[in-house]
């Protein structure tokens, strides 16, 4: 595919037509965004179907091109996070099939117009007759999560080139959400050290969780591995006790919270309730 050199003097703003209402779609909540600019007699509109997605959704990612003299279309890149995987198939130029004359690269792919079904219906943009450029990408494990990353398209055709890879919509790739569990506490004494011991889900979400008896900080502990953090607490008043465990998040999943009620023995005592009793715990965060 031949990419005219053409150049034309960009001057774009962009304006954001803002989030859009969120909406309810299968099992994950569609949160899509549209931005427009203007440059030149050229008015662009890009939308992206969810801008806040899970990791495995898939994204449809519109281009609208429209303009008050006629232009004739050569070529459209959509330009994407590297972490985003295109959907064979789905590039789609007014609802026409672009492979296979469509180059893809990690961080783009480019439909040649003049090409295919192109070649004897050009694609024409003038008044009253807009394009439609249209792709779709399923969120890779490898983004990150939590931080905008930017998307943004460019375009050659008879009227000159137009680049335009930062103007966005951003999309933000959700953390994932996590839980937290707290092992039984058997045989709290006062005086004697107890193991508390938590596993968060994910196992490999990282961070740190912060024990705590009632507001009490017992310590804070890197998760290992495996999920799992462990604390050692030696209670200082017997009775009815809560012990909370407080996961921090990471990079990858969402912080979340868990309890447990604990009944103590007195120092030398029995436990009222029944020898190595436990509070009962059990219950995930959010």
């Amino acid at each position: 595919m031949t990419h005219r050199a053409t150049t034309r003097t960009v001057a774009a703003t962009a304006l954001a037509v803002g989030t859009l209402a969120l909406l309810s779609a299968g099992t994950a909540n569609a949160d899509p965004r549209t931005l427009d600019w203007w440059d030149g007699n050229s008015h662009f509109t890009r939308t992206i179907s969810n801008e806040t997605p899970a990791v495995g959704e898939t994204l449809t990612v519109t281009t609208k091109f429209e303009r008050g003299s006629e232009e004739k279309l050569d070529w459209v890149k959509d330009h994407h996070p590297t972490c985003l995987t295109y959907v064979y198939d789905s590039a789609k130029m007014n609802g026409k099939p672009v492979e296979p004359h469509l180059d893809i690269k990690p961080d783009y792919i480019a439909g040649d117009l003049n090409a295919g079904a192109f070649t004897s219906d050009k694609v024409i943009v003038n008044e009253g007759k807009p394009a439609v450029f249209t792709a779709q990408y399923q969120v890779g494990a490898d983004c990150s999560r939590g931080i905008a990353l930017q998307t943004g398209m460019s375009y050659s055709g008879s009227l000159g080139t137009g680049t335009y890879t930062t103007n966005g919509p951003s999309l933000t790739v959700a953390k994932a959400a996590s839980s937290i569990a707290l092992s039984p506490i058997t045989g709290a004494t006062v005086g004697k050290t107890t193991t508390l011991t938590a596993k968060v889900t994910p196992a490999a979400a990282g961070g740190t969780i912060t024990f705590k008896d009632d507001k009490k900080v017992i310590g804070t502990v890197y998760v290992g591995a495996d999920g799992t953090a462990t604390a050692q607490w030696a209670p200082a008043a017997h009775g009815q006790r809560t012990i909370i465990a407080d996961f921090s998040g990471s990079a990858d999943a969402s912080a979340s919270t868990t309890t447990a009620t604990v009944t103590v023995a007195p120092e030398g005592g029995t436990n009222p309730g029944g020898a190595g009793s436990i509070g009962s715990l059990f219950g995930f965060g959010s």
